[in-house]
């Protein structure tokens, strides 16, 4: 190998390092975000596109972000997939059947993945980052390319959506 190719590649991530370092952090996105039983095809799908991409990756701060938008728009994919599937089915007569989440078994876990199925993707995103991933405002803003208000916003309509479903499943 030259030196310029060496160079060349000592200036590009390795795609064996960005999945050790972010797998976790995209698995944990994908199934936050409503991936469902299908979170192991999203994140190996994120990692395709990155490996794709790697060339053209950011740097290690923003990668992160990087990352998490690939994933909310492969999650958002999977989803629309996923309806379109559910009304072919009902359309045809046929009950829609899902396959068991994985994580059933843990109860709190299910019950938060059915609430966060109550807010709207956009909303959903703003509240995984701030309540799950533990981001702050202008964290968000950045990785969502949004203003910090409208995070702000989002996150308390996501929170106030929230704490009325949890209301109205304690209900009687």
């Amino acid at each position: 190998m030259c030196m310029a190719s060496a160079a060349a590649t000592s200036e590009h991530h390795e795609l064996g390092d960005v999945f050790r370092t972010y797998h976790d952090f995209v698995w944990r996105s994908a199934r936050r975000l409503g991936a469902g039983p299908a979170t192991d095809d999203a994140v190996q799908e994120v990692f395709l596109l990155a490996a794709r991409k790697l060339d053209e990756l950011p740097q290690h701060a923003a990668l992160k972000s990087w990352l998490f938008r690939a994933t909310m728009h492969v999650v958002r994919n999977h989803r629309r997939g996923e309806n379109r599937r559910e009304a072919r089915q009902t359309a045809a007569g046929e009950l829609g059947r899902r396959s068991t989440d994985p994580s059933a078994r843990y109860e709190a876990a299910d019950e938060l993945l059915k609430l966060l199925d109550l807010l709207h993707p956009d909303r959903r995103a703003v509240f995984v980052l701030a309540a799950l991933e533990q981001m702050t405002a202008p964290e968000i803003a950045e990785v969502l390319d949004l203003n910090v208000n409208t995070v702000y916003s989002r996150l308390r309509t996501a929170r106030s959506r929230l704490e009325q479903a949890i209301a109205d499943r304690r209900a009687p």
